[in-house]
């Protein structure tokens, strides 16, 4: 089968858009609350993460998963490099011209950003084991989340909610960046009282992702509250909001919720992070074994 490989399940073209001038980010362990620096290669991966040797049984690429991945991301990094340079180049209220194909495959990857990460498939093993279904070994839970990643009918319903919702871009013009994490693609209420998780399941939330440390995508769903709100003239504009310190740090609390475990900065500053981990209990709470990196 050969040396194993490091498969991530947050992009590298993403998180490289989080590096400091020499290409190197800190990290903040959570868990742990260790903060130390490294390059994008190094986090948000695991050895043969796709890796499903039963294809190989039938003649299959045994990394099929990840390649296709890889393709979906190429495509993505450019779309989205595309939209950055926009955005830092307009003005509040400016639309991005997004071509319907463009709005597709962004609106895939985003569904599948959700539910291709360690965090997600530890939320699927344990959903299963509530319904019979116990997955032990490596390979049987990577099987399970792969069934999950290539089942058609769920990714093309969440992408589609995805494409149907109003994206609303914003800037960051403060000193602080926006951070990241091993599970960038944040939910919240409606009231913005809280961040869920998995909030694709919840009708009324709507999805939080930074496209970089200075730009921010908001997708608002076609339904409920937002519907009433006709956000909808909003869609594909640069937001006419400036946006406080304050409002980063609160947006900032999504990617310490949503972590696996590694919150992900330009610079080395993690007192909010560490003050909000500790206010929800999360720091040193959860431990994993399987893989530090």
């Amino acid at each position: 089968m050969g040396d194993p490989k490091l498969h991530h399940y947050v992009p590298q073209f993403y998180l490289r858009r989080f590096t400091d001038p020499s290409g190197r980010f800190w990290v903040w362990d959570r868990d742990s609350d260790r903060v130390f620096r490294t390059q994008p290669r190094a986090v948000a991966a695991e050895s043969n993460f796709y890796l499903l040797p039963e294809l190989a049984e039938h003649g299959y690429d045994p990394v099929e998963l990840e390649r296709q991945f890889a393709d979906l991301e190429g495509q993505v990094s450019a779309i989205t490099e595309q939209w950055l340079d926009w955005i830092r180049h307009g003005k509040p209220g400016d639309s991005l011209p997004v071509p319907g194909v463009n709005r597709e495959i962004v609106s895939l990857f985003l569904a599948l950003q959700s539910l291709r990460t360690a965090d997600a498939r530890s939320i699927l093993v344990a959903f299963s084991a509530l319904h019979g279904y116990h997955a032990s070994s490596d390979e049987e839970i990577r099987s399970l989340h792969a069934a999950v990643l290539w089942d058609d009918d769920l990714i093309s319903w969440f992408a589609g909610r995805m494409s149907r919702c109003a994206w609303l871009f914003a800037v960051n013009e403060t000193s602080a960046p926006f951070v990241t994490s091993d599970n960038p693609l944040a939910f919240r209420t409606s009231d913005n009282r809280m961040w869920v998780k998995p909030g694709n399941l919840s009708e009324d939330a709507y999805a939080v992702y930074p496209l970089a440390s200075d730009v921010i995508m908001y997708c608002y769903p076609d339904e409920g509250v937002w519907a009433d709100a006709n956000l909808a003239r909003f869609d594909c504009r640069i937001s006419p909001v400036t946006l406080t310190g304050r409002m980063i740090q609160d947006e900032n609390s999504a990617q310490v919720f949503m972590a696996s475990r590694f919150v992900i900065s330009s610079r080395n500053s993690f007192s909010f992070e560490r003050d909000f981990a500790k206010n929800l209990g999360l720091t040193g709470t959860r431990r994993r074994s399987r893989n530090d990196s």
